[in-house]
């Protein structure tokens, strides 16, 4: 579902109104009348925050098309990726926390009969192995080519990772607040159109950003506006090593010892046909 469309329905639970809205975002009301009818296509990313305060969504959930309406609610716990989840499976989660340690253990044991019963898949899913490109050394703004630590991932096949053909550590802030440091993000080898995100080596550095042309300039244009644009001279090498598709939510790390051989992965990776722009 589209930007313009979630926040549309977000609004619509809230019960607010667009001028309500406005002073509670602190985002002039023309600016959202035209952000929530789609004649502003590419807000600034300082009014979609502001907004997504307001209605109580996150960015991500926003930006990213593969997350569902309804899961509109966001859960992270130690040792995993993020989860977003729906009004219901929310209410599951808080109901469950108020329950006595009697209660918890009925539910988890009604829990694994029902599983046991279910026609359905058990949640485990479908697996598929990334492999994945960590950053290790840092160049003047972005990370070195040339210092790659290169492992695997066995991650869940969905609908971002099924399309990917390799994953690399988010190390910095330059795409907060949709995705944090530390992020794993799939990325699909290949172009990118303009302002989209895209994971870019220019003069043999590394940067995950959404690629830019107005008035004859190219630019590398970060989500967090904290970070400066990189503007492209003429004389600068820039390349696309591929689209950024989202977050890698459920993943493990193989193990050194115990992972295939990823050599002709990094070969593919370091010296193939990257798209030139």
């Amino acid at each position: 579902m589209s930007m313009t469309n979630k926040l549309s329905l977000a609004k619509r639970r809230s019960g607010l109104t667009s001028a309500a809205l406005s002073r509670r975002s602190g985002v002039p009301l023309s600016t959202v009348n035209k952000i929530l009818s789609g004649q502003t296509v590419h807000p600034s990313p300082q009014s979609l925050e502001r907004l997504c305060q307001a209605l109580d969504i996150s960015m991500g959930y926003l930006l990213d098309d593969t997350i569902p309406d309804e899961y509109y609610l966001s859960a992270q716990c130690e040792g995993s990726s993020l989860h977003y989840l729906s009004q219901q499976e929310w209410e599951l989660v808080r109901d469950y926390g108020v329950l006595t340690v009697q209660g918890r253990q009925m539910v988890d044991a009604l829990l694994e009969m029902l599983l046991a019963l279910s026609p359905l898949p058990l949640p485990t899913g479908r697996r598929r192995l990334l492999l994945c490109i960590q950053p290790i050394a840092q160049g003047q703004r972005g990370a070195l080519m040339d210092g790659f630590d290169f492992s695997i991932l066995d991650a869940s096949s969905d609908c971002v990772t099924g399309g990917a053909d390799f994953a690399v550590l988010l190390t910095d802030g330059s795409m907060a607040p949709v995705y944090a440091p530390g992020t794993m993000l799939a990325v699909k080898r290949g172009t990118v159109a303009v302002n989209q995100l895209g994971l870019f080596l220019h003069n043999r550095e590394l940067f995950p950003r959404k690629l830019s042309r107005s008035s004859g300039r190219t630019k590398l244009v970060a989500i967090n506006v904290s970070y400066k644009d990189i503007l492209v001279r003429p004389e600068d090498e820039l390349s696309c090593m591929g689209a950024i598709l989202g977050a890698v939510r459920d993943y493990t790390r193989i193990p050194k010892a115990g992972a295939p051989s990823c050599g002709n992965a990094i070969a593919d990776f370091l010296y193939s046909q990257r798209i030139k722009l």
